[in-house]
Order: structure tokens, then sequence, then C-alpha cells
């Protein structure tokens, strides 16, 4: 294994390994917290989960792969992706989601909760199936989408099929998703502005605009990165000739971006920080409580066994 293999999958360990953590953390803490039987708390589950199987694959498969250069793994590589790309899928798809919450929630807060308990749950469910779809036709187009141990990275096989639907099927798919988001998020910001400056003298409703801005800001740093990540891949890189840039602008910024959606997530989220909170210091507690525990019964048990021995040497005498 060459030092460059080592350097890489050293790089793609510990962000996939920051992804698995965070979008694990979401995906099984996030049902626990109050909030999360909302509408904006079920997508942002289901983008966690996409986000947690790209990082997953990543992490279990890609990096012992480029580790220890398996050769098994090389040759199915494609069969990789395809969970990678689900995961993608799944994750984009999501943030479009929240996206549109976040204009149901500023642009007619009152018929929200009709949104929130009617559409949510099969928009969801229609998501998945979309990216799930999206993958076999994908699979059936006899496209590969494999690893290439030269640019470190997964690359399209080039003919001129598979060339333009990558183009048409994957770029301007999700580059269109992110510029609809962008749209949506520039909207809502504007409208949000002005409904915190209307109810600025009102301490409630300053609380709630609040919490909504933070979830705001989740989904446009989520879909500023996204873009980029687009841009970096599709048009900028295929123009780079240098390994080290074009790796870092394909494979670690698409490796990235899904860590990073679970840090903004648990960021973004004050609900979840403080369920986070409570259990940890509960956990500790319980630690030390049972550190003292644990040490009072060996002192006592010391001290009766002294008086023990104090007694039979007492008879003794």
């Amino acid at each position: 294994m060459s030092s460059d293999s080592l350097f890489v999958g050293s790089i793609l360990f510990f962000v996939s390994l920051t992804g698995v953590f965070t979008n694990w953390t979401v995906l099984l803490f996030l049902p626990k917290v109050s909030s999360f039987n909302k509408s904006f708390g079920y997508i942002t589950w289901n983008q966690a989960f996409g986000d947690a199987l790209q990082s997953t694959t990543v992490f279990t498969l890609v990096v012992p792969m480029v580790f220890f250069d398996l050769e098994v793994l090389k040759a199915n590589s494609n069969y990789i992706s395809l969970s990678m790309l689900l995961g993608y899928d799944i994750s984009v798809l999501s943030h479009l989601l929240l996206a549109l919450n976040r204009l149901c929630v500023v642009a007619s807060p009152l018929k929200f909760e009709t949104y929130n308990e009617k559409y949510t749950r099969p928009m969801i469910i229609s998501v998945n199936i979309y990216a799930f779809a999206s993958v076999i036709i994908f699979l059936l187009s006899g496209c590969k989408y494999s690893w290439s141990t030269e640019m470190w990275m997964f690359l399209y096989h080039v003919s001129n099929q598979c060339v333009s639907f990558s183009f048409y099927a994957i770029f301007c798919k999700y580059i269109s998703i992110i510029f609809i988001i962008v749209l949506i998020d520039v909207f809502v910001i504007c409208k949000a502005r002005f409904m915190y400056k209307k109810s600025k003298n009102d301490a409630k409703s300053k609380q709630m605009n609040s919490k909504e801005i933070c979830f705001l800001v989740q989904t446009c740093l989520q879909g500023v990165l996204f873009s980029i990540e687009l841009i970096c891949y599709f048009i900028i890189s295929p123009r780079v000739e240098d390994t080290w840039v074009r790796f870092f602008m394909t494979t670690f910024a698409f490796s990235t971006i899904h860590a990073c959606d679970g840090a903004i997530s648990i960021a973004c989220n004050s609900d979840f920080r403080s369920y986070l909170r409570r259990c940890s210091m509960k956990k500790i507690s319980n630690r030390t409580e049972s550190a003292l525990y644990a040490s009072r019964v060996d002192t006592s048990t010391l001290g009766g066994f002294r008086s023990r021995t104090s007694t039979i040497n007492a008879s003794a005498r």
C-alpha cells in the first residue's frame, strides 16, 4: 500500500466516522425529543437516514477498500456507489422538503398544521420511493460508477451514453433542486425578517420566531454546502489536472457534505441539543453514583474485615 493511499484512506476514515457519529446520533435520539412529532422533525430524520447511509457505506466499504487495496471491493465498487447515490438522493430531496416546510411556516402559518398532518409522511414516502427508483434506473441503464485508484474517486465509464446520462439525470436534476431550494430560502429569509420585526415587541412571538429562524439557518447552510459540492464535482473538477485537488473537490467534498449535515442538524436544533446534554449529564451522574457506591461497599467490607480480625486477635490473647 502506497503512502498516498494511506493518506486518502485516513482522510476518508475521519470524515466518514464523523458522518456516522453525527447522523446516527440524529437517527437514534431525535425521535425521543418532544418537538420531533412535527413536520420538520420527520423530514430531518429522513435526511439523516440518507446521510447515515452514505457515511456508513464510505466508512465500512470504501475506507477498507482504499486502506487494504481490496480487489474484491474494487471489482464491485459499482454496487457500492449505488448505496452512496441512494443516500445522496434521499438527502437532497429531503433538503427540498425542508425548504418547502419553511416556506409553509412563514407563508401560511395558520394552514401549517394541515400540511403537517396530511402531507409530510406521504411526501417522505414518495421521496424515498423516487430515490430507490432512480438508483434502479441507473443500474438498468448499463452505466457504471466505479472506483478509480489513480484518481481516488468514483468515475462514470467513458461512453457517450453514460456521460449524457450522468449530466442530465444526475447533475441537471440536483442543480435544479438546489436552485429551487435557494429561491425558496431567499423568499423565506425576507419573509422571516419581516415577521420578526413586526413581532419583536411580543416576547412569546420573538422566541418562536427565533426557533424558526434557527431551522431556516439549517436549511440555508445545508443548501449552500450542497450547491458548492455540486459545482466542484461536476463543473470544476473535470477541468482540474492535479490529482489531489480533484480528490478534495470530489470524494472528499462528497463525504464531507453528509458529515456536515448531521452536525448542522444538531447545532440548529436547541431542543435536540438540550436532550443530548441531559442524557450526557444523566450518564455522568449515574457513573459517579455507581463509583461512589462501589467505593463505600469496598470501604465497609474492608472495615468489617478489620473488625473481625481485631476480634480474633483479642480472643487469641
